[in-house]
């Protein structure tokens, strides 16, 4: 028995090149914020740009684009499908959807099988999303690092401490001798080689040894 059924794509074209997601969550956020479901970049588009809400239809299920965020706030350069600015728009095969500028997307229906459809992906070349909850302050760039391996350190070659002994504390760095201290000594210094100095100068003159007279 077949598992044909209808899947949906979103092409997109922006500053990083072209990739196709196909979608199956019930909400999908676009922006140019990394915390955005579908991350989008271009000169135009905003942090938080629109929205795709999952709506039933009597084949299944559409895509309604919403301009702005989940707060109702709209974005700066509003949405356009098929040249037409809108405000929400159901989705349908063919629609093309401009965020600003030169980004734009396409949205696409297909009918395949589970296999047949992701022979197809591959075909185009597909970047795979999933869809990340809008209250999320966790950003897909901070998971990434946090699970990437810390830098590789050179290990020091010492030898290995010796059983009992304590590890050496830290070395008190030497105490340098405030300025001040060093003036006063050097004041100290010159006063004491003035003193030396007048006290050799004001010394009285040694007496003279008396030569003794000659008798008559």
């Amino acid at each position: 028995m077949s598992d044909s059924r209808e899947r949906h794509l979103l092409n997109i074209e922006d500053e990083t090149g072209k990739r196709t997601i196909p979608l199956d969550a019930a909400t999908y956020s676009i922006g140019r914020d990394v915390t955005n479901a579908i991350v989008i970049h271009g000169h135009g588009v905003s942090r938080q740009h629109a929205l795709l809400l999952r709506i039933p239809s009597p084949n299944g299920y559409r895509y309604r684009v919403v301009d702005g965020n989940a707060d109702g706030k709209p974005s700066a350069n509003g949405i356009l499908v098929n040249g037409q600015r809108v405000q929400s728009h159901e989705l349908k095969d063919g629609d093309e959807i401009n965020f600003g500028g030169s980004v734009k997307a396409h949205y696409a229906t297909v009918s395949m099988g589970e296999a047949e459809f992701i022979k197809y992906l591959k075909g185009v070349n597909y970047h795979s999303i999933k869809a990340v909850p809008m209250t999320s302050t966790i950003t897909q760039a901070e998971e990434e690092l946090s699970h990437q391996p810390p830098p590789h350190e050179a290990p020091l070659n010492l030898p290995p401490p010796k059983p009992g002994a304590a590890s050496p504390g830290p070395v008190p760095a030497p105490k340098s001798s405030p300025p001040w201290l060093l003036i006063v000594g050097g004041i100290v210094i010159v006063l004491l080689i003035v003193g030396i100095g007048v006290m050799i100068m004001n010394r009285p003159p040694a007496p003279q040894p008396q030569t003794p007279t000659q008798m008559q």
